[in-house]
């Protein structure tokens, strides 16, 4: 096999019917998205979308403060290694120890760590106002191989708490980190996640849960049958303990630490029933250190501007408020 892309970064390719020619795509954490036909042997042709960052590029205005992270691995509990990617501060001085927000995923099919452009914004946000910004690709995530995912397999809620309390050790042992300040956040599957991260370890102060599974009983069952099986007892395709440990409820005592819940109330991904049951059961606890912020008429992915901007505000709002910054 012979490499036909060299620049560091992410790479994809589009191949022509015959093979003799390509589309190209390529990012990186300091190069937008560009598109190139070329030959098969990887020669350029043509550009189809230079999109380079010049005077006259939409963030222009911003590369000055853009920040470059830094990539690296950890090991798991099992010994395997774990991508993580870090974000500082540009003020950051040395010997300055810095609260810090870990955004989690974790589930099945996803790869949140890569040297791509995309999904870097809300990161470089956070960043921009004082906090250290981190986020690490537990074992289930996507591009290391059936194995890896593996873990994963009727037995959600378990490996991604391991891996991610493994990234946690390693971000507050880090000299310009402050550990009594540590905060997590995540969307989705990271929104489940976080409400694990907080329920079954001590090593946050507070986090904020985005549109997150509760029960997974709740959840789509083409996704939720093929990596847990069926949610039925009676079923020969149920395993003992997939749904009922996988679910937020079992660990809800453990669930102390100040938490903003997030949900579009016409999410048709991840119900917003999901976020009314964990309400009750936090309401019928006498639990006090939830806060909860609705969106009438948004689905999983908010569509309108002004709701994205209020969303991601009373995020920071929130951390700068918990996280003592």
């Amino acid at each position: 096999m012979t490499r036909l892309s060299n620049a560091s970064g992410k790479h994809s390719a589009n191949f022509a019917d015959n093979c003799s020619r390509y589309i190209g795509s390529f990012s990186s954490p300091d190069t937008p998205p560009q598109s190139r036909a070329f030959d098969n042997q990887g020669n350029p042709l043509a550009w189809l979308s230079e999109n380079k960052l010049g005077d006259a590029h939409p963030y222009a205005p911003y590369q000055a403060n853009h920040i470059t992270p830094e990539y690296g691995q950890i090991k798991a509990e099992d010994g395997t290694p774990l991508d993580y990617i870090l974000y500082k501060p540009k003020d950051l001085e040395p010997g300055e120890k810095r609260p810090s927000i870990t955004i989690v995923y974790g589930g099945p099919g996803v790869q949140r760590v890569d040297k791509s452009w995309g999904r870097k914004h809300f990161a470089q946000m956070l960043a921009h106002h004082g906090f250290v910004v981190f986020q690490l690709d537990g074992r289930g995530a996507s591009n290391r191989g059936k194995a890896f995912e593996d873990h994963l397999y009727r037995s959600m809620g378990r490996a991604e708490v391991v891996d991610q309390s493994a990234g946690a050790n390693w971000l507050k042992s880090q000299d310009f980190i402050d550990p009594n300040n540590m905060g997590v956040y995540g969307w989705s599957y990271g929104g489940y996640m976080t409400l694990h991260m907080l329920a079954q370890t001590d090593l946050y102060k507070s986090g904020v849960s985005g549109a997150p599974v509760t029960d997974w009983a709740l959840y789509d069952t083409a996704y939720t049958e093929r990596y847990l099986g069926s949610p039925d007892p009676k079923d020969s395709n149920y395993t003992k303990g997939a749904y009922e440990d996988g679910s937020i409820f079992p660990y809800l005592d453990g669930l102390t630490e100040d938490l903003l819940l997030i949900h579009g109330m016409a999410d048709d991904n991840v119900v917003f029933r999901h976020t009314v049951k964990l309400m009750d059961a936090l309401q019928d606890k006498g639990a006090q250190n939830m806060r909860l912020m609705t969106y009438p008429g948004e689905k999983h992915g908010f569509r309108r501007t002004s709701n994205k901007i209020h969303r991601d505000r009373m995020i920071l709002e929130f951390f700068v408020k918990t996280l003592g910054e």
